[in-house]
């Protein structure tokens, strides 16, 4: 190869590996699902909400009589309990990207445990109680008081969407997914559904209530890392929660109450 040739092999290579490096910059720069846990998503707010027609009520504990439970529980109440049982301060702690196939156990991205002391995400237990025979359902409408629906929200775009919650009693688990509007899919005792906007909808139809038995129900909170919402965008933003219940009474073979 002449002179000519060799400069001029020598400015293809060099063209090509500048291509290269922009190419590993921009991928660098790029937002992915599975942010750096370096920097969280931080809990605000947690409010529950029940009503209906004061046949439901709930609380953290389990009580002799339905006048002991509550229609109402606030964040301090339920960051207390969460810190009691686990350790954990909601106040000052982050979420993690996790995810999990079973809305019960969960995993970071490398595939190790996440462990709930570490608030990696949140997780505590409500005790449901009603006057009547009721499926207790998860409803974004909100109550004749002007009670909130079930909702995340989020001054930053895109982290309601990646969040998560689940309910296990009764040897099943049901997975609230703000993604899935009013679409629902279950497979190997775990049902995954989404709720309307400000709608009721027997597709968040959970567990069912005997009258006057308390039932309890472990409660997860947690930040999907698979979810294309959960990347670097929404790093270190705060967020709230709201849960509002309704309890639906069953129908008999006749279609009665």
């Amino acid at each position: 190869m002449d002179q000519e040739g060799r400069q001029d092999l020598r400015r293809r290579l060099t063209a090509t590996v500048v291509l290269v490096l922009f190419a590993l910059v921009a991928i660098a720069m790029a937002s992915f699902a599975w942010f750096s846990i370096a920097d969280q998503a931080k809990a605000r707010q947690l409010a529950l909400t029940a009503n209906a027609g004061n046949s439901l009520r709930f609380d953290l504990d389990a009580h002799d009589s339905f006048d002991q439970y509550v229609s109402t529980l606030g964040f301090n109440q339920i960051a207390a309990r969460i810190s009691s049982e686990q350790g954990v301060d909601i106040d000052s702690s982050k979420l993690q990207p996790v995810t999990t196939s079973d809305g019960q156990s969960f995993t970071y991205e490398d595939g190790s445990e996440a462990q709930v002391q570490t608030g990696a995400y949140l997780e505590f237990t409500l005790h449901f109680i009603s006057h009547e025979d009721v499926v207790v359902r998860l409803t974004g409408e909100a109550g004749r008081n002007g009670e909130a629906g079930t909702a995340f929200s989020s001054s930053v775009d895109g982290l309601p969407q990646a969040m998560r919650m689940s309910f296990t009693c009764d040897g099943r688990t049901w997975i609230y997914d703000p993604n899935l509007g009013s679409s629902v899919s279950t497979s190997g005792g775990v049902t995954t559904f989404g709720i309307p906007a400000g709608a009721s909808s027997e597709v968040a139809d959970m567990f069912s209530l005997v009258a006057e038995t308390d039932k309890s129900t472990i409660v997860r909170i947690w930040l999907e890392g698979t979810d294309p919402n959960c990347t670097n965008m929404i790093k270190g933003a705060d967020y709230a929660v709201t849960m509002r219940f309704e309890g639906i009474e069953q129908l008999d073979e006749q279609g009665q109450q």
